[in-house]
Formats: structure tokens, C-alpha cells, sequence
């Protein structure tokens, strides 16, 4: 509920700013930041159900996110992204539909056994863009801070096998799996690929 109301500009708080010299006051609108995910059904109204909300990792119903939309509430709706797609370009820094992509795939840092929000991570280049490696799909993942330090300055690695797994290979010989946020020892020495 407080979500909605602060998507509502909650007024309740003094937002009103001086114009100065007399000249009326101005009520700022708030900007709250939700991702919410649904289905094109329960867009359309063509069924009641549910909605997932990441930032509170909790689901609400698809009329509760209407309530939401409603009223002095700015609403921006982004583009459906296909996490099977491929993009690419040839600069280093990620865009943000590329971002976007990874996010989206890999809800959380790659790293084995961390749960930081991949939208609280950066963007790693799996193979470093030094090294060769693409600004594409399948060469970028989620990395909170520390672990995008471990990666690059310490003697961590890692590859990917698909969109959301990840073989990582400690400095001390362990190999672990990250499969979709669970991670698994796979043995002190590489699985036959």
C-alpha cells in the first residue's frame, strides 16, 4: 500500500517548492521506481490475477497494480525484452536494453551464494572487452561491486554455459556452479564440457 501511495505523489508530505516573489506554488512530483512484471492477459483485464514486484520480491494482484496506475500517478511502461534474443554492439559500455536483458535473466549477482539484486550489480564482461570479448547476450552478467573486484583483480574467473549459469573457478582450485541464483561445488577439479 505505501508504494501506491507514494506512485500517487502521497501529498501528504510538503512537496510545494516557492516560486518566489509571491508567484504560486508548485507541487513536485515524486518518482517512485517499481518493476512490476505481468502477463498480456492480465493487461488486457482478460483475467484477474497476479503480478510480481521485484523490489519487494512479493507478488500483489493485477487489481491492486491497477489502483496503483491510477489517479496523478506517472506510469512508464517499458518494452517486453526477449531473454532468448541476442544483441550486440561493438562499444564497451553496455546499453540499457542490454542491461536490461541481463538484469532480467539473472535476477542476482552471479557470483556463488550472493543474493544482491542484479539491479543493485554491475554489468561484467564475462571475457573481458580488453581480451576480446563482446558487448553481447552471452558475454555479460550481473556482478555486484565487491564481486566485480574479486573478478577483475583477484585471481577469480568464470564462463558461461547458457543465459543464467555460470562455472566459477576459485584461486584455490574449487569449481562451483551458479544455476538460476543456486550454487553448487562441482568438484576441485573442471566437469567434463
Amino acid at each position: 500500500m505505501a508504494a501506491g501511495e507514494l506512485a500517487r505523489r502521497q501529498l501528504a508530505f510538503d512537496l510545494r517548492t516557492e516560486a518566489g516573489d509571491g508567484a504560486a506554488s508548485v507541487v513536485k512530483p515524486r518518482q517512485v521506481v517499481i518493476h512490476v512484471h505481468l502477463s498480456a492477459a492480465a493487461i488486457s483485464r482478460d483475467e484477474a490475477g497476479i503480478a510480481h514486484v521485484e523490489e519487494t520480491r512479493s507478488i500483489v494482484s493485477t487489481d491492486q497494480v491497477r489502483d496503483w496506475c491510477t489517479g496523478e500517478a506517472q506510469v512508464v511502461i517499458k518494452p517486453v525484452i526477449d531473454l532468448e534474443a541476442h544483441h550486440h554492439t561493438d562499444a564497451y559500455a553496455v546499453p540499457d536494453r542490454l542491461a536490461e536483458q541481463t538484469t532480467l535473466a539473472q535476477p542476482v549477482c552471479a557470483f556463488p551464494w550472493c543474493e544482491r539484486p542484479a539491479r543493485r550489480c554491475d554489468t561484467d564482461h564475462v571475457t573481458a572487452h580488453g581480451a576480446g570479448g563482446p558487448t553481447c547476450s552471452c558475454n555479460l552478467a550481473p556482478l555486484c561491486r565487491r564481486h566485480h573486484r574479486a573478478k577483475t583483480h583477484t585471481a577469480w574467473t568464470y564462463d558461461t554455459t547458457d543465459l543464467a549459469t555460470y562455472l566459477w573457478r576459485s584461486p584455490h582450485g574449487l569449481h562451483l556452479i551458479k544455476d538460476h541464483g543456486t550454487t553448487r561445488l562441482v568438484t576441485a577439479h573442471p566437469p567434463d564440457e
